[in-house]
Formats: structure tokens, sequence, C-alpha cells
């Protein structure tokens, strides 16, 4: 799993380094669950996570969304194993 901030939104260092900080434990708190099943579908993942918005976001509002995605990649990975 990799985080990406793009510097053409933040110029500052600290600012990009905060938000990636903020994704990555996000990601940390949420992904058992993707680690399950893709154990259980023995199937293997590799993902990058752009943040894309102007402004600075609080850690809650990153964890909504970051939830959001996984439940959607899970869906993602569910429906290509019914197929």
């Amino acid at each position: 799993m990799a985080v990406s901030v793009p510097k053409r939104l933040f110029k500052r260092a600290v600012d990009r380094n905060l938000l990636k900080r903020r994704i990555r434990e996000a990601y940390r708190l949420n992904k058992p669950g993707l680690y399950d099943l893709l154990q259980q579908k023995g199937r293997k993942l590799n993902m990058v996570i752009q943040y894309k918005q102007r402004e600075m976001t609080d850690f809650s509002t990153i964890e909504e969304g970051l939830r959001k995605g996984l439940k959607k990649l899970e869906g993602k990975l569910n429906e290509q194993d019914s197929v």
C-alpha cells in the first residue's frame, strides 16, 4: 500500500506528511476486513491511495472516506469471484 499527496495541492512538506500519516493510520485501523477477505480468496493486492482534495481534512473525515473505498473494493473482489 502506498500513499500519495500531490505537491501541486500542498506546497509545504509538513502538510503533505500530516495527511499521509492520517491516511496510513486510517488504513491501519480498517485493513483487517480487507486482509481477511484477500486471505480467504487466496489473492494479493497492491494499492495506491491518492489524496485529491484541495483542503486539509481531519482524521475522522479521512477515515470515513477510506472506509467507503475499502467497502467498495471488497464488493468488487466479491463480484469478480462470482462471475
